[in-house]
């Protein structure tokens, strides 16, 4: 890394072999990337004055007292209210943390339409004053004081970073937000808000913090992307979601069920320190690593560790199950805090950034999300942009930024509609063997499918990055697989789940408001790569495909969504398994067929180029059905003594649905229906069987699992007789 001091245009040029024109389109772009976000979008369409600006990145520490603060000009800013220094949060940085809370006029640029904050002399001139001081250079926060509701006032704590990396999030200038509600009369604290991940994530929030004395709010950092989550409970420096022993959580936002195997609160957390792998990423720009980018002399030192950064995703045949956790590192507290800290910072006005500074600029970043499709994976850029405190609504209207319903009730007694419309889900791997859970068979049922189930559904090795797009994407990860957005717009969206090492997974689904659970009732399932085949299949010279659900024989359901593409859907699925696919047409109709581990071709695909539905796709699935259930039947047996008169039942419910299959072939639909009604008697006959007192001859976990598949053929030979002969 070398240092650029007082850096301008002409010495960029030199150092990088960049022409000015090239900086000024880099420029431009940030502008034009960020057209309808506000009132930043007109002070972002710059360009840089031929003689450049002042870009000194060597500001100094200064000393801060509650009353007052003395800046490293000499000047002296207004009294720091004493509510403010009583409230000024500790804060507690990950060990891998690069870009502490600092000042951002130190990098202000002189233009032709104002003073803007660079995003290239942001990075290189904090990453060259921190090589050269050792420590963080000028840690300080920015406060406002808002009335929020009536006797109610809001403390914000505004810090500003020069960079953000993360998993699915990386820009130029950060700024978080610590929100502390107090009761105007008496000064009590009513609520904390933490600014989460994004504003369409929920926030950390904490009703009625037990503050006072030297107990002041704790802040816990999220490595690289600086989210923060409030630490209340004194259980130091770890983030809990949900209450331990006698220790409270550290959140109080509502418990919403992500799925119905997982309930949890609602709230962003931090994910890196609930135990979650969470993969980093170095963002490029015009074909560039970001580290290694003609215009930037920052290196890899300067960005989030590469123990902890993935690239080239899509290369990896399995997730990395190696990724270090989050270890604590440096402790920041106000100089007035009695907190031990390695440094302290300072408190000044917002207002003396606003009055410095017209903007923040940069050339936006992007992160290419996989979208399969029938054909190959398409892929979409994921823009992230720079906020300004002032411009944003939640500087002037502090519950804005108020996630949870409860919360903003307590304190101004609404509940917007907003708050509401959320997206949930929970992701799952899909792995070989039977040792992870078998959600389509009963838990009394696994032991019995320990030498017969072929996959089963794991936690993820490494958490995911989603992606949820209508207009304007938005991004998110997962926490232990599971993640949630809010303030979803009503609609068609689009949700895409990335993550290094998985094969890519994809859904559109209308939002109608509520909460929508993503996936099959709030479950979704990845697929590592190398275990990977795709199943894909083609509606458009059919009727259509609006819906596709598949299913595996003991794991349940893995894909339960529309297709990402009009009419053409491709959906990975672990190759060792064995599914039922099932299809909705355009009017309605529903269609299926099998998947096996013999359908896959020597490019890990099956591919139907026509996807067909009605009565024949129905009962053609059940004859294939019943030959699977009349197999498992018998190897189930072979550990038991009888059971001949269930698999003599099968066997006769089998001749009848392969009946049924011929006369739907000839396009016989009344000698189809009574073939159909043969085999449903013949299964109902087996499922007497193995409902009796002795299981016909099965154990219990035998038994258990016979029933349910017998169970699922009756459904399938009712849907077959009640659909059209197409």
């Amino acid at each position: 890394m070398s240092t650029n001091d007082g850096v301008t245009d002409g010495e960029l040029d030199e150092d990088s072999d960049v022409d000015d024109e090239r900086r000024r389109r880099l420029l431009v772009y940030a502008a034009l990337a960020t057209v309808g976000m506000g009132g930043a979008a007109g002070a972002w369409a710059l360009s840089r004055d031929d003689d450049g600006g002042d870009t000194d990145p060597s500001p100094s520490a200064t000393a801060t007292t509650s009353e007052g603060t003395e800046r490293a000009d000499g000047d002296t800013t207004e009294e720091v209210p004493e509510l403010v220094a009583r409230y000024a949060p500790d804060l507690y940085f990950g060990t891998l943390e690069k870009w502490f809370p600092t000042d951002p006029r130190p990098y202000v640029v002189e233009t032709h339409e104002g003073r803007v904050v660079d995003g290239f002399a942001a990075l290189e001139g904090y990453a060259a004053a921190y090589a050269e001081a050792g420590e963080p250079p000028a840690p300080v926060a920015f406060y406002n004081v808002v009335e929020a509701a009536d006797g109610v006032d809001a403390l914000q704590y505004w810090f500003y970073s020069t960079f953000d990396q993360f998993t699915v999030n990386f820009h130029w200038h950060d700024w978080e937000l610590l929100q502390v509600f107090v009761d105007r009369e008496t000064g009590a604290p009513l609520l904390l808000s933490a600014s989460a991940h994004a504003r369409s994530v929920p926030n950390n929030e904490f009703r009625d913090p037990a503050l006072g004395g030297d107990r002041r709010p704790g802040i816990l950092t999220e490595v690289g992307s600086h989210s923060s989550a409030s630490e209340v409970n004194e259980l130091l420096p770890s983030f809990e979601r949900l209450p331990t022993g006698d220790r409270d959580a550290d959140v109080t936002n509502e418990l919403l069920g992500f799925s119905l195997n997982l309930g949890s609160p609602f709230a962003y957390g931090l994910p890196r320190d609930e135990g979650a792998r969470l993969p980093f990423v170095m963002p490029e720009l015009d074909g560039h690593r970001l580290d290694d980018h003609p215009s930037l002399s920052v290196g890899t030192d300067d960005f989030v560790d590469e123990s902890v950064t993935v690239s080239g995703w899509r290369d990896l045949a399995r997730p990395p199950a190696d990724l270090p956790l989050r270890e604590p590192g440096l402790t920041f507290a106000h100089v007035d805090s009695s907190t031990e800290a390695d440094v302290r910072y300072t408190l000044e006005p917002l207002s003396n950034v606003a009055d410095a500074v017209d903007g923040f600029v940069g050339p936006q970043l992007s992160f290419e999300f996989v979208i399969p499709g029938f054909v190959e994976d398409r892929f979409a850029s994921f823009l992230t942009s720079v906020g300004i405190p002032w411009q944003q609504p939640r500087f002037s209207d502090p519950l804005d930024d108020v996630t949870d319903p409860a919360h903003r009730r307590y304190i101004d007694g609404s509940e917007p509609s907003g708050l509401l419309d959320r997206v949930v889900g929970r992701a799952r791997q899909l792995g070989s063997g039977a040792t992870g859970a078998l959600d389509g068979v009963a838990d009394s049922a696994q032991d019995a499918l320990a030498d017969v189930a072929t996959v089963s559904l794991f936690g993820l090795p490494v958490e995911a990055a989603v992606r949820l797009a209508s207009e304007d994407p938005v991004a998110t990860v997962t926490r232990d697989g599971a993640f949630g957005y809010l303030h979803v717009a009503p609609g068609e969206h689009l949700l895409a789940l990335n993550g290094p090492g998985y094969a890519p997974l994809a859904q559109r689904f209308v939002h109608e408001g509520g909460t929508f659970r993503a996936g099959s009732d709030g479950e979704l399932t990845l697929v590592a790569n190398e275990d990977a085949g795709w199943i894909r299949g083609d509606g458009r010279t059919a009727n259509g495909i609006t819906h596709v659900r598949v299913v595996e024989d003991y794991a349940g359901v893995v894909y339960d969504g529309d297709p990402a593409e009009d009419d053409r859907f491709a959906v990975a699925v672990h190759r060792d398994g064995h599914y039922t696919v099932e299809v909705v047409d355009g009017d309605g109709r529903l269609g299926a067929y099998r998947v096996t581990p013999d359908s896959f071709d020597e490019n890990g695909d099956v591919v139907r180029e026509v996807v067909e539905t009605g009565k024949l796709s129905l009962a053609t699935t059940l004859r294939d059905e019943l030959v699977a259930l009349l197999e498992l039947a018998r190897s189930l047996a072979d550990a038991a003594s009888g059971g001949g008169e269930v698999r003599e039942r099968l066997a006769q419910a089998l001749e009848a649905a392969e009946g049924a299959t011929a006369a739907a072939q000839r396009g016989d639909g009344r000698t189809t229906d009574r073939q159909l009604s043969t085999t449903v008697s013949f299964l109902t006959e087996a499922l007497e069987l193995l409902s009796g007192d002795d299981g016909a001859g099965y154990d219990e976990g035998a038994v258990a699992v016979l029933l349910s598949r017998a169970e699922a053929a009756v459904d399938r030979a009712g849907e077959a007789i009640d659909a059209e002969l197409v």
